[in-house]
């Protein structure tokens, strides 16, 4: 199941300076294992070309090394979000994959949002911790970190303040959720 208003889950930002009217940004969050990275997988090759899939387990694990968990997850959330401003600006579509915290990203988020001219679209993934847990046996980041972590990461569902982003349930499945995707954003390829 999916909710959300405004019906769409998209909205217009406002005319200000971070990307163009055709540029389309697609936000994917929720708790671990809930199924954003293997949906924005399968949504990259439906939008076009030039799409920039801008994941946040690449910036926490890979690209930053801090033992301070908080202060590298603030550090990846002005990181993300400046590579989105960079791709967009330069004519991509942008997918963000995350679990995107409300503490460390609902405001740059938001700004982010107001400041980008092309359509933005929010989904924010809650499966139930149940469901969370028996995605996460399946995966291979399974031997990094068990059933333990994901019960203590959990969030649940955290909507941000600011816009009514779509639920996505645990019945939707992976080629459902592409589909309301490009259907929201107007439609797929884009040259």
């Amino acid at each position: 199941m999916i909710t959300g208003v405004p019906a769409t889950g998209c909205e217009n930002g406002p005319m200000a300076d971070t990307g163009s009217d055709s540029t389309r940004l697609v936000i994917l969050r929720g708790d671990a294992a809930s199924g954003k990275t293997t949906t924005a997988t399968a949504l990259r090759p439906k939008l076009g070309e030039r799409v920039a899939l801008i994941s946040q387990d690449h910036f926490r694990r890979e690209l930053l090394y801090d033992p301070d968990r908080l202060r590298r997850s603030r550090a990846a959330s002005v990181l993300i979000v400046g590579a989105a401003r960079q791709a967009l600006d330069l004519g991509y579509d942008v997918i963000l994959d995350g679990v995107f915290n409300l503490r460390d990203y609902s405001d740059v988020f938001e700004s982010l949002y107001r400041d980008h001219r092309g359509t933005t679209c929010i989904y924010q993934f809650d499966v139930g911790l149940d469901e969370t847990v028996r995605r996460h046996a399946g995966r291979p980041l399974v031997n990094d970190f068990g059933e333990d972590r994901i019960r203590e990461w959990h969030d649940g569902w955290q909507p941000l303040p600011w816009f009514d982003e779509r639920r996505v349930g645990p019945e939707t499945t992976t080629e459902e959720l592409v589909k309301i995707i490009v259907e929201d954003l107007g439609g797929g390829m884009r040259m």
